[in-house]
């Protein structure tokens, strides 16, 4: 048995319960972590909000490691080894992870980085290289900028020699412009689909919700792209495409290694606003930060002072 928190009903942070649950095992070409740090979500926010269907539900999509027990394929992870994964169930003392889903980490990359860095990472790289296909010498206009999803994807961008020019409250200007963005535009100062129209070969939108559709596809250019966490495609012209992405699992094999290595050498950061125990008061105090304002990302980690 292994301690895990979740949810059996709908509510606010208080709905969060602790349970005792059956250790899951790998199956093959999947490795089992002890989990040591844990990233947390928006979407877990959601769900938690709407309750469980049945038996406690236990989220989680995102965990930092150590290898404990591998299945029975040829598995490139050794027991003892610090990893990082998008799993399911992370809200636990252990966790499964597909191999093709873990990426190894070096020594300098701690545990509640890494942890902080799997869906907003996984998010931005599907915005920045399977979607928006960047390029040097491109425009992209990234709303949200400030944010974990946004972040990380100027400065993917920037990596690639695109031109960035990064949106967000006047409030976080300087927060977005060490991401080393060439510009900076805020949205409560100015109105951003005239200030920007027609300038970005690619929008990406990570604000809350991708809201602002309009704008986005205001600030295209003819023939742009528009790649948004909404479902909502918004009215097009001129050649314009939209795609809707999220964190699917079928690019994890390709963007988590490169998110560690570039983390690890200093060239990806991403703010990390609190760290909290991995104890039911720990997830009850995260949760209750991931429904009011945070500046960064929302860490549970076993090494964290009890509350």
């Amino acid at each position: 048995m292994m301690k895990a928190f979740g949810f059996t009903h709908g509510g606010g942070p208080s709905a969060i319960q602790e349970f005792e649950v059956s250790a899951p095992k790998p199956g093959r070409d999947e490795v089992l972590i002890d989990v040591e740090a844990i990233g947390l979500n928006n979407r877990e926010r959601l769900s938690r909000e709407q309750g469980s269907f049945g038996g406690p539900t236990i989220p989680g999509r995102d965990a930092a490691g150590i290898v404990v027990a591998a299945g029975n394929g040829d598995s490139p992870y050794q027991i003892g080894d610090r990893v990082v994964a998008h799993v399911n169930q992370s809200y636990a003392d252990q966790a499964v992870a597909a191999v093709r889903s873990t990426a190894k980490l070096p020594d300098n990359l701690p545990a509640v980085t890494a942890a902080a860095l799997v869906t907003p990472g996984i998010t931005a790289y599907r915005m920045v290289y399977t979607f928006g296909r960047i390029k040097a010498g491109e425009t992209v206009i990234i709303k949200g900028a400030s944010g974990g999803v946004g972040s990380l994807a100027a400065q993917l961008a920037k990596q690639l020699g695109a031109t960035v020019i990064g949106i967000g409250s006047a409030r976080n200007q300087t927060l977005v412009e060490k991401l080393g963005v060439d510009r900076f535009v805020a949205y409560d100062q100015v109105d951003i689909a005239n200030e920007l129209a027609a300038s970005g070969d690619v929008v990406l939108n990570a604000a809350m919700n991708g809201t602002g559709g309009d704008q986005d596809a205001a600030m295209t250019k003819p023939n742009g792209r528009i790649i948004s966490v909404s479902h909502r495609t918004p009215v097009l012209r001129d050649g314009i495409t939209f795609q809707h992405t999220y964190p699917g699992d079928d690019t994890d094999h390709a963007a988590l290694p490169l998110l560690v290595k570039e983390a690890a050498a200093g060239q990806l950061t991403i703010a990390i606003d609190q760290v909290l125990p991995f104890t039911l008061a720990g997830f009850v105090a995260a949760h209750e930060a991931l429904d009011g304002r945070h500046t960064g990302r929302i860490v549970i980690a076993k090494a964290a002072k009890t509350l």
